[in-house]
């Protein structure tokens, strides 16, 4: 078996490429793309690390000017993903009550080498995903001598400026990149302004040439402007801005006095550290990623600091892999830790902890067939630490099995089946106890709910409780099949069909009346089906192309506030991504990406076609000129309903190296 980097055409992008994976360890039967952030033409338009995926097939970013950037794969959002840095989980950093689980925003993005994507729940190694793994790795081996100084402006007031410097000693044995960046933007929506700054440490001291240890560092600050309420209604606080996009009155309350006002804005302090060794068998990681958030928000007459939000991830992990005979045996433990607090006169503070330990067996049957089969033991427990209550104390053993049939050189068939258990996140703990018991129960989503369905007055908070339930964990099975073959050296294709059956479904509720911090709450079952096509040829020496495609469905049942739904309406219908790369060799690049969504026919908002253009040329003394086209057509749609998307936006850079 050998790596992406010996058998990706040069245009391949995130396709056909199937290649065992460092991360889970060698021989792992688990199919890996690998996404080359160098081959994203960055004019100044990439922000955060959903830019970089924006263009992966099967993989769905959608924006909610309040609750942030969600990130969907084979149906399944954040929550059901897990995002790594390095091989180190990122739990939930961010305000979690506050509608955000996942701050996309402070992942590092200056320093990212590549970005590894595992599909599916088939990997022993990482627990509590059914979507898959999108692993960050950040640079350790930069080569030569260099720093970097660029610069970019573009569209809504956008400022960018950043210096970079990596190298390696004489000697080899230490290598470092480190880079600061910053970052201002009027942004697209009234009041929706950004101001950010980071820097970002990489260094790795070389013992021999597969023995290293690395350590990496990353301190950013972002500043963003809470988005206000801009249109004509006599009821909005805000009056009217031409200037800005017509949006509804922002969050959700629109009583006279109680709506934020221009100058409301949070702030997001991140620091994240990671220490990790790896040699021919071994690899072993500790790491702490700690965020804290303020939001000052104005109303008529009276700024006011809301309660400060705290979150600390910290965990290690340890893996081992040896060859015997033509087994190759993968053992670890993998332990999560995550506290949650809110500084106010009546403090919440919540933990979590996951212990997970794991052994996979890689078996070379024959020359034909390689046979992957795991077990994986997780333990999961929750709790309130000022009120000593227990939450969750679950644990399960998670079978996997998965096997791979190389049916010639060219073409191969695989298929998988593994056991999963995924506890509910600290965010939809937080979500979940907000609803069940409110601070203010005649302001509170209970009450909203029996107004709204003009239940009797019998119909009490009890009634309320019961009807949610005690949040539970999620369990079931995850299911893949698929095929690919790579026709010649221009031709490649690969085809594959998940189906993930899930026994207590964690979902939340925006109906009948509820507009903010919506219910957490268990149903019975969800069922989440698809299938993905992907494709790449190669045109020439100079031009490539890929062309992607997956279509998928959800269904419910057993769903207490929704009794009569059967359709999971968060799942895109069918997505379809197209990449056009051109280069002359001789330091020009032009890439075309487009991506069609289509909703299902119950969501709040309708399909799109976007599409975005980038060029960039690179002068022989290490100059680049960079152009960003975003929304090249001027498509008019939304991602939230009510609230529009930018049209067509340019961004322009200007780098130099030395």
């Amino acid at each position: 078996m050998v790596y992406a980097e010996e058998t990706t055409p040069d245009f391949a992008l995130e396709t056909i490429v199937v290649t065992d994976s460092k991360i889970v360890g060698e021989g792992e039967t688990t199919k890996v793309t690998s996404l080359n952030v160098k081959d994203k033409i960055d004019a100044g338009q990439i922000n955060s690390v959903t830019d970089l995926l924006k263009d992966v097939a099967g993989i769905v970013v959608s924006t909610d000017p309040q609750s942030g950037t969600t990130v969907s794969m084979r149906g399944m959002t954040n929550e059901r993903l897990v995002v790594a840095i390095n091989g180190n989980v990122i739990e939930n950093q961010g305000g979690l009550y506050r509608g955000r689980a996942l701050e996309w925003d402070s992942l590092p993005v200056s320093n990212i080498k590549k970005i590894e994507i595992i599909r599916g729940a088939s990997s022993a190694q990482y627990g509590g995903t059914w979507g898959g793994v999108i692993n960050i790795v950040t640079t350790d081996t930069p080569g030569e001598n260099k720093t970097y100084l660029k610069s970019s402006v573009g569209s809504y007031g956008d400022r960018k400026y950043s210096i970079s410097n990596q190298g390696t000693s004489k000697d080899g044995k230490i290598s470092w990149s480190v880079s600061a960046n910053k970052r201002e933007s009027d942004g697209f929506y009234r009041n929706n302004f950004k101001e950010s700054h980071d820097t970002n440490l990489n260094m790795t001291y070389n013992f021999t040439d597969k023995q290293k240890l690395s350590v990496a560092i990353t301190d950013s600050y972002r500043k963003e402007g809470t988005l206000v309420g801009n249109n004509q209604d006599s009821n909005n606080d805000n009056g009217w801005n031409s200037n800005y996009p017509t949006v509804p009155m922002a969050p959700t309350t629109t009583t006279t006095g109680n709506q934020y006002l221009d100058g409301s804005y949070r702030e997001f302090n991140t620091k994240n550290y990671s220490l990790n060794y790896t040699d021919d068998n071994w690899k072993v990681g500790v790491y702490q990623n700690k965020q804290d958030r303020d939001d000052w928000l104005k109303y008529l007459g009276k700024p006011v600091e809301t309660p400060k939000l705290i979150t600390d991830n910290s965990g290690y992990n340890w893996q081992q892999s040896r060859q015997l005979g033509n087994h190759m045996l993968t053992t670890g433990i993998d332990y999560r830790k995550l506290k949650f607090k809110v500084i106010t006169s009546s403090p919440s503070s919540l933990e979590a902890e996951m212990n997970g330990y794991f052994i996979q067996d890689n078996w070379q049957v024959n020359k034909k067939t390689l046979l992957g089969l795991g077990v994986r033991y997780d333990q999961y427990q929750s709790s309130n630490l000022l009120t000593s209550k227990e939450y969750s104390d679950k644990s399960q053993v998670s079978p996997k099995l998965n096997v791979t049939y190389q049916l010639t050189p060219q073409e191969a068939v695989y298929a998988s089946a593994s056991r999963v258990f995924r506890p509910p996140t600290v965010s939809d703990y937080v979500r979940w106890q907000m609803n069940y018991t409110p601070s203010n129960a005649s302001n509170s989503n209970y009450m909203k709910y029996k107004t709204y369905n003009k239940l009797p007055d019998e119909w009490t908070l009890a009634d309320w409780q019961k009807t949610i339930g005690q949040l539970d964990t999620e369990n079931g099975m995850a299911y893949e099949v698929g095929w690919k073959k790579q026709f010649n050296d221009k031709f490649g294709a690969k085809v594959t069909g998940f189906f993930n059956d899930i026994d207590n479904y964690v979902i939340y509720y925006m109906g009948s009346g509820i507009n903010s911090g919506p219910p957490t709450y268990n149903i019975d079952n969800a069922k989440i089906k698809g299938v993905e096509i992907a494709t790449d040829y190669q045109f020439s020496k100079t031009l490539g192309m890929v062309l992607n495609y997956t279509t998928q469905h959800g269904s419910k049942s057993g769903d207490p506030l929704d009794p009569t739904g059967t359709e999971v309406t968060t799942i895109p219908k069918e997505t379809i991504n197209l990449g056009l790369r051109y280069n002359n060799r001789q330091g020009f690049l032009v890439a075309l990406d487009g991506q069609r969504i289509q909703t299902v026919a119950a969501a709040t908002t309708r399909g799109y076609t976007l599409f975005n253009l980038g060029m960039s040329y690179t002068t022989k003394n290490d100059q680049t000129v960079a152009l960003a086209v975003n929304n090249l057509f001027d498509v008019d749609y939304e991602q939230t309903a009510d609230f529009p998307m930018p049209g067509r936006n340019y961004s322009l850079s200007y780098q130099i190296g030395f």
